[in-house]
């Protein structure tokens, strides 16, 4: 049975979503959300499964259900409200929200983000659209983790890692360079800078200046170290 003969044959009322990238497709019902991993991309379906099911946190989605088809792997989740904040103008909305809902939301993030690399895995391509926001509720949710890896670090094999360049360390553009917990505190760190963006204080500016530094070590050992220092 395809992918789509399963979708037919249990949920018939599944209608397309946008795509997440190029290889993987999706569709929601008006109660969950269903994305379809080609067979040659079931690692990342795997990886998927384990870290949102792992109740890691309250903000991140969980996967509900992993079915393994003929051409692949579907996963469902729960269909949550909200925008995704995966376009210019959507991270626009996001950064331009007064400040007390902005931080209120960015302590959620930090803390899931926090959860997830204290657990032992390691951020790949985080950014944005790794990010829903539900407006109505003021609460943020967190998903799509098929590119982390689950190890406290690992050898870069490209001339670049997957991600945004708004948000990457320089290390991540050198083959052969080690991508770890400090990396992903350059990552996380330049989320923050944006988010906080005018109404970041004296304090905040300097650790997050510290996090970015193009030095590792002088960066805070974790995502939850910086968190710390941040006392958001």
């Amino acid at each position: 049975m395809t992918a789509f003969q399963w979708l037919a044959a249990n949920l018939p009322d599944a209608c397309p979503f946008e795509k997440s990238d190029s290889a993987t497709l999706a569709w929601r019902t008006p109660a969950l959300f269903i994305k379809f991993f080609p067979y040659a991309l079931q690692e990342r379906a795997a990886v998927e499964a384990e870290l949102s099911t792992a109740n890691l946190h309250e903000n991140i989605i969980p996967s509900l259900l992993m079915s393994g088809v003929d051409d692949g792997v579907l996963l469902i989740y729960p269909f949550v409200s909200g925008e995704t904040l995966n376009t210019p103008e959507a991270r626009e909305k996001f950064y331009t929200l007064p400040d007390t809902e902005r931080r209120a939301a960015l302590q959620v993030i930090l803390a899931a983000l926090a959860a997830v690399t204290s657990a032992g895995w390691t951020l790949v391509d985080f950014y944005e659209g790794n990010l829903i926001y539900d407006y109505e509720n003021k609460k943020p949710w967190l998903f799509d983790w098929d590119l982390c890896v689950k190890a406290p670090s690992f050898s870069l094999t490209t001339n670049r890692n997957w991600g945004s360049s708004r948000l990457m360390a320089p290390e991540e553009f050198l083959k052969g360079d080690t991508i770890d917990a400090q990396t992903n505190v350059f990552n996380v760190a330049r989320f923050a800078l944006l988010a906080l963006g005018e109404s970041a204080t004296e304090q905040e500016r300097a650790v997050l200046a510290r996090a970015t530094s193009p030095e590792k070590a002088a960066r805070p050992s974790s995502v939850a170290a910086l968190v710390a220092e941040l006392g958001l």
